[in-house]
C-alpha cells in the first residue's frame, strides 16, 4: 500500500527554501497555476503552496490550498526523482469547482513530471 501520510520532511517550510526555489529554479506555467521547480535538493519530493490575497478571501484560499495538498498527497509517486516545487495560485481559481482545480492540476503536476 502507497505511504499517503504528509510529514514535515515533504514540506517546504522556511523562508530560506522558498527564497532559493524562487531563485534557481525552472518556471512552469498553466492558466491557473504557476510552478517553479528545482530538481534533487532534498531526499524526496516537497511543496509548498503560495496564495495570494488577490485570489480570493481566507476561506477561498484554504479551500484552494486543501486541494492542492491533497492532489499531492495522492499523486507525488508520479513525480520521478526528488524535486522542491512552489505552486503559486492565479486569480480566477476561486470561481473553479473542485473537479476543474484537480484536472488544472493534472495539467501542471504532468508538465512538472516532464520537466
Amino acid at each position: 500500500m502507497t505511504n499517503f501520510c504528509w510529514p514535515k520532511k515533504a514540506r517546504l517550510l522556511k523562508r530560506a527554501q522558498f527564497l532559493t526555489l524562487s531563485k534557481q529554479g525552472k518556471k512552469l506555467q498553466t492558466d491557473c497555476f504557476i510552478a517553479i521547480v528545482l530538481k534533487e535538493t532534498a531526499q524526496n519530493n516537497r511543496i509548498g503552496i503560495t496564495i495570494s490575497k488577490k485570489v480570493g478571501n481566507a476561506v477561498e484560499r484554504n479551500r484552494i490550498k486543501r486541494i492542492i495538498r491533497e492532489y499531492f498527497r495522492h499523486n507525488k509517486q508520479n513525480i520521478s526523482g526528488p524535486k522542491d516545487m512552489n505552486i503559486i495560485g492565479r486569480k480566477g481559481l476561486t470561481t473553479l469547482s473542485n473537479r476543474q482545480i484537480i484536472e488544472k492540476l493534472d495539467k501542471l503536476f504532468s508538465k512538472i513530471a516532464a520537466a
